[in-house]
């Protein structure tokens, strides 16, 4: 049976991950060792023969794979099912499926997000160790655009195994040499005979063999599948309506509830003052206060709950944060720049004697990026079936099933309820972007559930609970320095970074123990400019505590810090009188893989050409998650100052390219939601508490204004990298350096405007005045 931690057994599995080299020679032979990471072996299960952890062959010869990774709509499942379905060497037809386990398998665990390495890469006595203490966890999380390359060898493996497997069978029942057969189509073939075996018609005597240890994988001149163009798996399904999202779930003699959480975070439920009225409501079968700090509604029907919840009174008791506001705490953000005690992250070469050298031609510039949230089209959610046995059952569109069982094991411990077991549905989910990590939902369900034991209960957050009570992509500052040389090109680069800890915030919500504050990679990530032929930098962080939750977002300190990194560039060309593209160019002379993207883009943008007057053309580049971008944003600022976004052109080299489709789609979505947030968004706080409440005052992208996006993959032999996230740091400095060569004007903080739009009016009115 697989070892399994609990969430308070993960305590020391941190610690072991901080000292990977005592816990390989203390526990490296012996404990850790028993961590089975390789997955069960084949068996029979009625008419499915399971050959391994990622795949079985039912008698019909359908393949089921098992995508230990959540289908967010980026396509990981078509992806997955890809690899396995190139190496078993079937067709990429309907006769594949693909499910998403429910077991907590060792094998599944992503230790390539945490450890930092490709599983394939991953040797020697320290990542041995970390491996199998992330294993028993197990870390079983999609984020951090991992899934392809966490995956990409694992998931061939397993097909390759199956194939192996299939032809012993048909050698012992054909009675030849497995050297004698092939495989093609689903089929084991003797081409000597003509005979050939359905794999279906195999697969229960190959769920019997021992697997390979280490199956030869199929060389890139047999690939039939991969980097081949392919309809998602997930597609007709949801054309009809099919799929179940964890808004859709719908269980027999269900509860539904709606819940109202403190305006500001750390508030706490004084009192309520229609208690009984409430719970006469029509509908209503409980009103209840989970851990003190939210009230929920629970009723017959959603819109019964949510209608009654609209009608509490609830007194909050006083915090320290309801002075609050983004003024008070933009003040803090950029004291901090002038602090000392900074984390120093990076630091090569003799700055002070670059700058120094220098002196004559230093380029300066503050930058500034408000809080911003999710906002994904599915609210929060989640639905929590806890027996009179105690056993328990959930279903959340969760980025991690880990996360989920946490969540049902938190929550039913407010109620003095110690689930038995619990077993967790990851259904399909309408957006996550890193929210949905998160376990918050699950556990004020799981709450709610133990009060109403044998009964499931359904929670449900409005729009306006999920805008106000998010985890929030940090409020960021810059201060960023170069010395330029004789021949304009940095001879120094100082950037410091002053924003709110991630790591702290994420883990100290969901663990017992956080890391420290200080020295956050997430924090200071896409500020090193490491591709950048530049003789000396450094990279130091300040962390600047607020009251508000930050999570993981899409792209994270990239987000941020490539705005900054990539807007000075630019100012650095024009302080040296050179084309940003040129620029960049000669700065990217010992790194060129990366000059290769930046040159594509430059010739699909048709960088250099003139466009009329009020129109511009900016560039941006970031390595990120494994992968290089490029974009070039094109723009139209009229003459009120109103701007608008004509087009984005993207080059992408993510390695070796698995779907084309899937990983342009992702390209596409990425841009929209740069765009969005560089144009559009920002969470302002009042009075303690978040502002903005839907759609009216943090708007998205329509149909009607997103740009034109054209995106080209490069072709690579690498192994792949991500494809989720980066294809948005660049967006908010192309539109920025744009901006600027259409109107001579630098604009230095998020959202971008030269008018007010929607929502810039609230943020002018908060953010401390200073020239942009």
């Amino acid at each position: 049976m697989a070892r399994i931690l609990s969430r308070r057994a993960f305590l020391f599995t941190g610690a072991a991950l901080g000292g990977t080299a005592l816990v390989a020679g203390v526990a490296g032979t012996g404990y850790l060792a028993t961590v089975d990471m390789d997955g069960p072996d084949g068996f029979v299960d009625g008419n499915r023969a399971v050959l391994n952890a990622f795949l079985a062959i039912q008698e019909d010869g359908r393949v089921v794979i098992q995508v230990p990774r959540t289908e967010m709509g980026q396509g990981i499942h078509t992806g997955m099912a890809m690899l396995v379905a190139e190496e078993l060497d079937i067709p990429f037809d309907d006769r594949i499926s693909v499910e998403h386990p429910t077991g907590l398998l060792p094998v599944y665990t992503n230790y390539a997000l945490s450890l930092r390495t490709r599983p394939e890469d991953a040797r020697g006595p320290l990542l041995w160790a970390g491996q199998r203490a992330l294993g028993l966890v197990p870390l079983i999380v999609t984020g951090g655009s991992s899934s392809t390359y966490g995956l990409w060898f694992p998931m061939r493996s397993a097909g390759a195994a199956a194939r192996h497997m299939l032809l012993a069978a048909g050698a012992a029942r054909l009675g030849v040499p497995v050297a004698e057969l092939t495989t093609s189509d689903g089929l084991v073939r003797h081409a000597a005979t003509g005979r050939a075996i359905a794999y279906g018609a195999l697969a229960r005597d190959a769920a019997r063999l021992p697997p390979p240890r280490n199956p030869a994988l199929r060389p890139v001149s047999a690939w039939r599948v991969i980097g081949t163009p392919q309809r998602r798996v997930d597609i007709p399904d949801k054309i009809r309506g099919k799929p179940v999202f964890g808004i859709d779930v719908v269980l027999p003699d269900m509860l539904h509830a709606a819940i109202r959480q403190a305006p500001v975070f750390g508030g706490t439920v004084a009192g309520v003052a229609n208690m009984a009225e409430i719970r006469r409501a029509p509908g209503v079968v409980d009103v209840a206060v989970i851990d003190g700090k939210s009230l929920a509604v629970v009723a017959s029907s959603w819109w019964q709950a949510e209608t009654a919840a609209q009608g509490l009174r609830i007194d909050w008791a006083a915090t320290e944060a309801a002075h609050v506001s983004s003024a008070s705490l933009g003040v803090a953000l950029r004291g901090a720049l002038d602090a000392g005690g900074a984390h120093v992250h990076l630091q090569q070469g003799d700055l002070s004697a670059s700058f120094a050298l220098g002196q004559e031609r230093v380029v300066s510039a503050t930058y500034e990026v408000p809080f911003v949230t999710h906002a994904c089209m599915e609210t929060m959610n989640a639905t929590v079936l806890i027996r009179q046995d105690g056993s328990a059952e959930a279903w959340s569109s969760t980025q991690s099933p880990m996360t989920l069982r946490w969540g049902v094991n938190r929550g039913a411990g407010w109620a003095g309820v110690e689930p038995t077991s619990v077993i967790g549905h990851v259904t399909m989910n309408g957006g996550a972007f890193g929210r949905r990590n998160e376990f918050d939902a699950v556990a004020q369900a799981a709450f709610l559930a133990a009060r109403h034991r044998g009964r499931p209960v359904k929670l449900l957050w409005s729009r306006e609970q999920d805008m106000t009570h998010g985890t929030y992509r940090s409020h960021a500052a810059a201060r960023l320095r170069a010395a330029l040389g004789p021949d304009g090109l940095p001879v120094a680069y100082d950037a410091m970074v002053a924003a709110q800890s991630l790591q702290n915030s994420a883990m100290g919500r969901s663990l017992p123990f956080a890391p420290s504050p200080h020295g956050d990679r997430l924090t200071a990530e896409g500020l090193d400019k490491s591709y950048y032929a530049i003789p000396s930098r450094r990279v130091r962080s300040q962390h600047v505590p607020s009251h508000l939750p930050i999570g993981f977002w899409r792209a994270n300190g990239y987000s941020f810090n490539t705005f900054f990194s990539e807007s000075f560039i630019d100012e650095c060309a024009l302080a040296a009188g050179q084309d940003p593209v040129a620029y960049r160019r000669r700065l990217l002379r010992d790194s060129p893989r990366h000059l290769a993207v930046l040159e594509r883009v430059a010739v699909l943008a048709g960088w250099g050409s003139l466009l009329p007057p009020g129109r511009g053309r900016g560039v941006a580049l970031e390595e990120s998650f494994l992968s290089i971008v490029a974009q070039v944003a094109e723009v139209t600022v009229a003459d009120d100052g109103e701007v608008t976004l004509d087009r984005v052109l993207c080059v992408a080299d993510v390695g070796i390219v698995v779907n084309p489709d899937s990983v342009a789609a992702q390209m596409e979505g990425s841009i929209v939601f740069g765009a969005t947030a560089a144009l559009m968004n920002a969470i302002t706080i009042e009075s303690g508490a978040v502002a903005e409440t839907n759609f009216h005052d943090f708007p998205v992208q329509r149909l009607a204004n997103a740009p034109e996006v054209i995106v080209e993959l490069i072709r690579s032999e690498l192994p792949p990298g991500g494809a989720g996230e980066p294809g948005t740091p660049p967006v908010a400095p192309a539109i920025a350096n744009a901006i600027a060569n259409a109107t001579g004007r630098r604009l230095r903080r998020l959202p971008l405007a030269i008018t007010e739009t929607i929502g810039e009016r609230r943020t002018r009115s908060v953010l401390a005045k200073e020239p942009s």
